[in-house]
């Protein structure tokens, strides 16, 4: 027997289908529900995440979860409201430019991701050349049984070749290749439907938490020694 959708996607699929303030308020109610219980699942995962990444255990859903409204001020398109919701877990907050937890409900499945979407251009130069210097150690990360069983994406848009700047010999030349240093998944369509759906999602949440830590720790730590170097150039 077929298990009932579930009702934050259900909503979704209408929401997409009647992209306009006049269905939505007059589905106000039904909005209500489903972003009650989107709330719900964020605390839930903040709370099996804090479990493994202490860093987040402070947070409330309402530091991660994005708005439903869409900015449409320059935007061509405007549909007023996102057609998913969506909520980044990370210690800093959800606009900062270091590793986190990203989850998006969509009307007909879950997108999982871990890193960060954008990226100044001095923080993407200190990560990748913190990727080049630590090459073992990134390819470690990325090869992690945990991780790769779950089939992760590394980056979602990519430049045709390695950036000038770097090696063009680099042996993993896919780590360079990424305009955006994320990982993502597409989970099964029917996982809120599972009663462990939570400890699920968090588990690949688990197995990204080291690129997450590479990817935060290697932006600091480089552009502190950037900044340094700087310094020392001005007297040379």
């Amino acid at each position: 027997m077929k298990k009932p959708d579930n009702n934050m996607q259900v909503f979704l699929r209408e929401l997409v289908s009647h992209n306009n303030r006049e269905w939505f308020k007059a589905n106000k109610a039904w909005f209500d529900e489903a972003w009650s219980e989107f709330q719900e699942l964020v605390a839930k995962l903040i709370g099996e995440t804090a479990a493994f990444d202490p860093g987040v255990s402070y947070l409330t859903p309402k530091d991660c979860i994005y708005r439903i409204y869409r900015d449409i001020r320059f935007s061509q398109d405007k549909t007023p409201y996102k057609g998913h919701f969506g909520a980044f877990i990370n210690e800093r907050g959800k606009k900062a430019y270091y590793g986190g937890y990203y989850v998006q409900i969509e009307p007909y499945k879950v997108f999982l991701g871990g890193g960060v979407w954008w990226l100044p251009s001095k923080e993407m130069h200190a990560l990748r050349h913190a990727i080049v210097d630590q090459a073992e150690l990134f390819h470690g990360i990325m090869q992690a049984p945990e991780l790769q069983k779950r089939k992760p994406t590394l980056g979602l848009n990519y430049y045709k070749r390695i950036p000038n700047g770097y090696p063009k010999d680099f042996p993993y030349p896919e780590y360079l290749l990424p305009k955006e240093y994320t990982i993502a998944f597409d989970l099964p369509d029917d996982i809120l439907q599972r009663k462990d759906a939570v400890q699920i999602i968090t588990g690949y949440c688990q197995a990204m938490k080291p690129f997450n830590d590479f990817i935060t720790e290697n932006i600091e730590i480089n552009l502190e020694e950037m900044e340094s170097m700087k310094d020392v150039v001005k007297f040379l």
